[in-house]
């Protein structure tokens, strides 16, 4: 099915016993479309893997980037309109399906959602952030049921605040020096568990799917990520702070 703004995964990943139609949004990331939809960047920017990495260092994906996020800039209302009847779309061909809905509206953005998530309780939602009140907001029970976050470590997070997260239940993700050549058949194994504010913490495979859900991930766990990219930025990553040396 063709969709006016989001993509679809026509695959289905089987997870938990549970089958998901996946869908998401892929808006140009920081500094690359009109406005800033990544308030709280920082290295990441630098090497952002939906930028430097996969299909998307392709001009035609990278132009349809720009264009989604050049009409949420003008025309906001408009891109709402469309968005809001993909998003019908998607969960009516899911339930044609007999499947779970899962959108996630922040491929390479962290933008706020949650009125999204409010306006189609059928569908599941789900993103990566830096944004740490969304967060005080689960905590705080105004959130979106139908929206789960996973905190993404970077450059600026303290161990503290790490641990703080995990020990209520949170998930985080971080990225590692692990090697990622899948076109040569070599993808390392990521560390079984990484130390935050005192304790041991398990890590799972954030590589294997893109499902960041409790009920498939579990949680109090580290997502563990790949870094992908060069060598030299991979080092300037390191001395950043923002990959983790394995």
């Amino acid at each position: 099915m063709r969709y006016s703004l989001i993509g679809s995964n026509t695959k289905l990943a089987k997870q938990s016993g549970l089958e998901y139609l996946i869908a998401g949004l892929s808006l140009a990331p920081h500094r690359r479309g009109p406005e800033n939809v990544c308030p709280e960047a920082g290295y990441c920017s630098a090497v952002c893997n939906l930028w430097f990495s996969g299909r998307t260092v392709t001009k035609p994906v990278r132009n349809a980037m720009i264009n989604r996020s050049q009409l949420l800039t003008e025309d906001p209302r408009r891109f709402r309109q469309l968005l809001d009847s993909d998003l019908e779309r998607f969960a009516n061909d899911a339930k044609s399906k007999r499947i779970v809905p899962l959108f996630r509206p922040n491929v390479a953005s962290d933008l706020d959602w949650q009125d999204l998530a409010r306006s189609h309780p059928h569908i599941s939602f789900y993103d990566y952030t830096k944004v740490r009140s969304r967060l005080a907001a689960i905590r705080n029970h105004r959130w979106p049921e139908n929206y789960q976050l996973t905190y993404s470590v970077n450059e600026r997070s303290h161990h503290r605040t790490i641990g703080s997260y995990l020990r209520t239940g949170f998930n985080v993700s971080t990225v590692y020096d692990t090697d990622y050549f899948p076109a040569v058949g070599r993808i390392d194994p990521l560390p079984e568990s990484w130390r935050f504010d005192g304790k041991e913490w398990p890590v799972i495979d954030g590589d294997k799917h893109d499902i960041r859900l409790k009920e498939v991930d579990g949680t109090g766990v580290v997502v563990g990520l790949r870094f992908k990219g060069s060598r030299r930025l991979l080092d300037q990553a390191i001395d950043r702070g923002f990959v983790y040396a394995t």
